[in-house]
């Protein structure tokens, strides 16, 4: 038996779990997380981790109404799951959904996504207002987080 962290651990080679769709790894203080795999007819799959320690990155997309700015700056806070003031944070702008988007994104009052700062379960998106726009615009976005 090998022991790593304070933690003992058995010396296991090959295990196979068959009919399971998720791991699920829990702590003493009720804290746990889930490794899961898609029920789908897809054929079988290999992970391989990177060789470093640390977090892994998370990612994900979201939709964002801007406000109805009149100024040639303006912030707006969007909640997401996972993000910490210390992560670093990339934001990507997909574009507008058009079906919803009442004025904006011609060449002269498109929005600049400027800065984007991460907080404990949200990002603030700070951006460039350079045509005044001042109708409602729906956008998407994507992003990745690490810490």
């Amino acid at each position: 038996m090998s022991s790593k962290g304070g933690f003992e651990f058995t010396g296991l080679r090959g295990v196979e779990l068959s009919n399971t769709a998720a791991i699920r790894l829990g702590r003493a203080n009720d804290v746990h997380g889930t490794l899961a795999i898609p029920n789908d007819d897809e054929s079988g799959r290999a992970w391989r981790l990177p060789a470093k320690s640390g977090s892994l990155p998370i990612m994900g997309t979201f939709a964002v109404q801007l406000p109805a700015a009149v100024a040639a700056e303006f912030s707006t806070v969007v909640t997401v799951s996972g993000i910490r003031v210390e992560d670093a944070l990339v934001v990507h702008l997909n574009g507008a959904n058009v079906a919803t988007t009442t004025y904006g994104f011609d060449n002269s009052t498109g929005h600049i996504l400027v800065q984007s700062v991460p907080g404990n379960g949200n990002i603030t998106l700070f951006f460039g207002n350079p045509g005044n726009s001042t109708g409602y615009v729906d956008l998407r976005a994507s992003y990745l987080a690490m810490r």
